[in-house]
């Protein structure tokens, strides 16, 4: 018996925990932040008690990974994302600093920081990524896309059959 009420309050945690992060991803599309990882992180959390949130999270992990792939892409889009993020973390520190800035908090500031720690994290990982690719003489994941989107598929790249899904 205690072993089931252990594993019922383990499940309202996960589901709680899981929700409000997904809540958070959500409200991240619109604010400033890594809106689609939070998501995929919401669903990551709630995909140990769910299957359908396990199916999910691949869906959101897929789109977050192409996301970045193309932000890193281009020379311009990565500067772009870059300078983004610095910008982020400029505003986090002003936040924390100055007084008379809209709500301005710690916990304001913080969260600009980190969204913008979480955007570079993102961005540099991508150029890595793709730097391994072209490193490896393979397409990169942006380079597919771009592929996908035209119809066209390089040679010897055989279609994920589950993406489909």
């Amino acid at each position: 018996m205690l072993n089931r009420g252990a594993r019922l309050v383990r499940r309202i945690m996960v589901t709680t925990v899981g929700m409000a992060v997904l809540g958070v991803g959500v409200a991240l599309l619109a604010l400033p932040g890594p809106g689609f990882l939070v998501i995929a992180l919401g669903f990551f959390i709630l995909s140990l008690e769910y299957a359908w949130a396990r199916r999910q999270f691949e869906q959101a992990r897929q789109k977050a990974a192409d996301l970045a792939d193309q932000a890193a892409a281009g020379v311009w889009s990565s500067a772009f994302t870059i300078m983004f993020g610095l910008g982020m973390i400029a505003m986090g520190v002003a936040w924390i600093i100055v007084d008379t800035l809209p709500f301005s908090s710690p916990w304001t500031g913080g969260s600009l920081i980190l969204g913008g720690l979480v955007i570079l994290a993102t961005i540099l990982f991508s150029l890595w990524q793709a730097k391994q690719a072209r490193d490896a003489g393979r397409p990169t994941p942006a380079e597919l896309l771009d592929l996908a989107a035209d119809g066209t598929r390089p040679a010897g790249v055989v279609r994920d059959q589950r993406s489909d899904r």
